[in-house]
């Protein structure tokens, strides 16, 4: 494999993490694998908001919440917030 072709070459190469034993190396690995599976799980979870969330637009709601977010939906295009434009780069 190449370097370019493995995600998880950093940006000077891929790393090396050293361990004297197997339980020390199992651990490790283990509580990644954990991590991982929440991390998947939450992001399971976000997108079924999301998709909640576009029911209800469907469903005819004008105005829903995800997260710490509100999309309203409106008919003038002037009263737009674009209070938050000036912080994107």
């Amino acid at each position: 494999m190449d370097i370019d072709d493995d995600f998880m070459a950093g940006p000077i190469g891929p790393k090396t993490k050293r361990f004297t034993s197997v339980p020390e190396i199992l651990n490790k690995l283990e509580g990644k694998a954990a991590l991982w599976e929440r991390t998947a799980r939450d992001n399971k979870e976000r997108a079924e908001d999301f998709e909640r969330a576009a029911q209800r637009i469907r469903e005819g709601a004008t105005s829903v919440t995800v997260g710490r977010t509100t999309y309203v939906l409106t008919d003038d295009q002037a009263t737009r917030d674009e209070t938050a434009d000036d912080n994107v780069s």
